[in-house]
């Protein structure tokens, strides 16, 4: 059984800063809003996570576009 939380790297849209964040892969695909931990602008992150809990592809872009 996987984990229900996952780390990885992102990268903020405004500040081009490297974080990383948590992903909840038992949520499937899903779209929210976080924000940067660096600059503080918000980003929205749009992820898609396969049946078999993979995450398949992470889009980041700015949250106040």
């Amino acid at each position: 059984m996987s984990q229900a939380l996952t780390h990885t790297n992102i990268t903020c849209p405004y500040c081009y800063s490297n974080f990383a964040t948590e992903i909840d892969i038992t949520a499937g695909s899903q779209a929210y809003y976080e924000d940067c931990q660096v600059c503080c602008n918000p980003i929205q992150l749009c992820i898609e996570i396969d049946a078999d809990g993979e995450i398949t592809r992470i889009d980041v872009e700015p949250g106040n576009s």
